[in-house]
């Protein structure tokens, strides 16, 4: 009821105020991840703003690891991931307060049971494999492992039937996730009769019932593929150690020009990458292997190494200059895998044959935009970290704002806690302070390469990770 009463005041005063339309995050008419846009060639082309550049007062900002500025990080204007979050909050629907928690087994247990009549088409019942125990120690936003997220630009009821003049037991926001029981028939709606049976909690207490499924899309922890992603790294390092591609910022060279694209034929890009010919010279085909992309090498072949890239499955033939050959990673006991797919992510800790998830959560990766880029798939090293790191306006070298507690994993490309823009006064930049959540995370691809996370979770797996013995793992 409170909810409701709360809803229908916002409303009522967001009408009122304002004539332009709420912004929302736009997804696709299906249940598949979007499609990512194709860069523009103009875009493609433009050289990367130098992140050298900083303006006069910069010394004077209230923050640490000055020289650590990178481009700007987001692939929409933060502000309006902002003002979704702010509705969101007003109505008290963000994920602290309507997310159920799979620890909370007993009611979701209850929360599937069949309904005498209903026509269930699928069960959604995810449990950790075998090989992963859980031992979670971050639990702030945890949710269910099989869950619906809204993307209506309106708030759309959850029912009591599957049916849309049964009674209305809550409602849900564009962004918000639901914990999800079966997919099954019902009165057809929108020329579909497909419905989700969905739980959230509204006013502290579990409410379960029904949504229809163009109100969003489903989603799910892969884990089967993470922990493949993590048994076939294991393998490897098994194996014998492995090097990285180092090329931050370019400081060992510029990659050769490939067409007129700022990426290859598969989308890595050549900024803070390094070539892999297909034969030791330089005259040869090659692609882009990007900075942190973990690599063995295979043989001193002259002014190469041969070396397999197990994120290609391919063997290739890159300039010495670009490998530290006693830089290594012979010790795998930390690793992020994140699923650009499903815009969420775990954390493990590896000791022989035990896997240990530390954490599950939410995430929101990169986009194929027209001036940013997807997070590359891949097996990457834990390259370094900052408690933060300041990144740049769009195409200037003016300061925008900076990202907390960050692990940078592949060149200019962090796991990190929420973005802050500086706010100016009397010409100076000021901090806000670190901003903890944004209801965007774990929706869409929205930002540059960047993992984006809660803040908190951001320091939770900041202060956890060991860098000489850590991998950041992308899957889709």
């Amino acid at each position: 009821m409170l909810k409701k009463i709360l809803s229908f005041i916002f409303v009522f005063l967001f009408l009122t105020l304002t004539a332009c339309s709420f912004p929302r995050v736009e997804s696709p008419d299906t249940e598949e991840a979007p499609t990512p846009q194709p860069q523009l060639e103009d875009e493609q082309n433009e050289t990367p703003p130098s992140p050298t550049q900083q303006p006069e007062n910069l010394d004077e900002l209230p923050k640490s690891n000055e020289a650590a500025v990178e481009e700007n990080i987001n692939a929409y204007d933060i502000s309006n991931d902002q003002d979704i979050t702010r509705q969101a909050e007003s109505l008290l629907m963000t994920q602290i307060n309507t997310a159920v928690d799979q620890t909370e087994i007993t009611q979701l247990t209850e929360g599937n049971s069949s309904t005498a009549g209903e026509n269930v088409v699928m069960l959604y019942e995810k449990r950790l494999p075998e090989r992963i125990s859980y031992s979670v120690q971050y639990e702030k936003y945890n949710l269910t492992y099989d869950y619906f997220l809204i993307t209506s630009e309106n708030e759309v009821p959850i029912h009591e039937n599957p049916n849309p003049g049964s009674k209305e037991v809550c409602s849900a926001v564009n962004s918000e996730k639901l914990a999800l029981h079966q997919k099954l028939t019902g009165e057809t709606q929108k020329d579909s009769d497909i419905w989700y049976k969905v739980s959230c909690k509204t006013d502290g207490s579990i409410v379960t019932g029904y949504i229809h499924s163009s109100a969003g899309i489903t989603r799910t922890f892969q884990f089967d593929k993470m922990l493949e992603a993590i048994h076939d790294l294991q393998q490897q390092v098994s194996e014998g150690k492995l090097n990285h591609v180092s090329n931050y910022k370019n400081v060992n060279g510029v990659a050769p020009k490939k067409g007129e694209g700022a990426t290859d034929e598969y989308g890595m890009r050549i900024y803070q990458s390094a070539p892999g010919y297909l034969q030791d010279n330089a005259q040869s085909d090659f692609r882009y292997v990007p900075d942190g992309m973990l690599v063995r090498i295979l043989e001193d072949s002259g002014e190469f190494y041969r070396v397999k890239v197990e994120s290609f499955d391919q063997e290739v033939y890159i300039p010495k200059n670009f490998i530290d050959p006693n830089d290594t990673l012979s010790n795998l006991t930390h690793a992020i895998v994140i699923d650009r797919n499903q815009q969420n992510q775990a954390a493990f800790e590896l000791s022989g044959d035990e896997i240990r998830m530390i954490s599950y959560t939410l995430a929101t990766t990169g986009l194929q935009g027209q001036s940013s880029f997807e997070t590359p798939l891949g097996t990457f090293r834990t390259l370094e970290k900052k408690d933060r790191f300041q990144y740049l306006k769009s195409n200037s070298s003016e300061i925008a704002g900076y990202a907390p507690y960050a692990i940078r994993f592949c060149g200019g490309a962090y796991v990190h806690g929420v973005p802050v823009n500086y706010e100016e006064k009397d010409g100076e930049l000021v901090d806000p302070g670190i901003i903890e959540y944004l209801q965007t995370i774990g929706t869409f691809p929205r930002s540059h390469m960047c993992v984006r996370n809660f803040s908190s979770h951001a320091e939770f797996l900041y202060n956890w990770i060991e860098l000489a013995n850590g991998a950041v793992i992308i899957i889709e």
